[in-house]
């Protein structure tokens, strides 16, 4: 019988031990999930600040550099362009709350016969994309990172047509040449579209406010950590 209650004492202590491991272990992920929000934050108001610098000034030729190519979110305009291929229809990209499609299109500068993939704007689904002559576009706007989408099994990866996410090296293969990275955002969009906004939905005081809800989770988590292990220690 004292055998008996020995082993279940032991064996109670044990399921102890790895409860409170493992309440340990989960103790500290929202503490990553802090700093990770924290950073967002820190990195949308870089955004923002890089962005309202470039709208301050006038928007500066695009030319092809291989060293030291234009900086992400410069204000651009391009030189003697026309489209250079097919247009692209980016599928799933929402925008106040309606699901559409970003109209990309590769164009091809004169002066230097440089590439770039040129976002014409957002049009909502169930409306086919127009057409439009290349000198009703004011060919200017903001470099910005290549956007993609995470993709489901039967997804579609193309460089024309409707896609689900754009194929950079199958775009760069049909069309060889100098190419920029990313895309360049148009100011103003030829109706119906819409322009497509350069500015993040997500604000940096949205991820400070995640960041330290997670905080306060993992303090508690590590409170009711420490609960369980001066119990434990009482116990003994």
């Amino acid at each position: 019988m004292t055998v008996s209650s020995d082993q279940d004492r032991k064996g109670g202590r044990r399921w102890q031990s790895l409860l409170w491991g493992l309440l340990l272990a989960i103790s500290v992920i929202p503490y990553l999930l802090a700093v990770w929000q924290w950073q967002r934050g820190q990195d949308k108001e870089a955004l923002l600040r890089s962005l309202a610098s470039a709208m301050s000034i006038a928007p500066v030729p695009l030319v092809y550099r291989e060293v030291e190519p234009p900086p992400e979110f410069t204000r651009v305009r391009l030189t003697q362009a026309a489209p250079a291929g097919r247009i692209i229809e980016l599928r799933n990209s929402f925008l106040a709350g309606q699901s559409g499609r970003r109209i990309l299109q590769p164009w091809r500068q004169g002066a230097d016969q440089s590439l770039v993939l040129v976002d014409l704007g957002w049009l909502v689904d169930g409306v086919p994309a127009p057409a439009f002559r290349p000198d009703q576009l004011q060919l200017q706007g903001y470099r910005m990172p290549m956007p993609h989408h995470f993709l489901l099994s039967g997804a579609t990866k193309g460089f024309e047509g409707p896609v689900d996410d754009v194929d950079e090296a199958a775009l760069k293969r049909r069309y060889p040449g100098h190419w920029f990275q990313g895309l360049v955002v148009l100011e103003t969009s030829h109706d119906p579209l819409v322009h497509w906004p350069v500015v993040p939905e997500f604000m940096p005081d949205r991820h400070y406010a995640y960041a330290i809800q997670w905080l306060l989770l993992g303090v508690c988590l590590s409170g009711l950590s420490w609960l369980l292990w001066r119990r434990r220690h009482e116990i003994h």
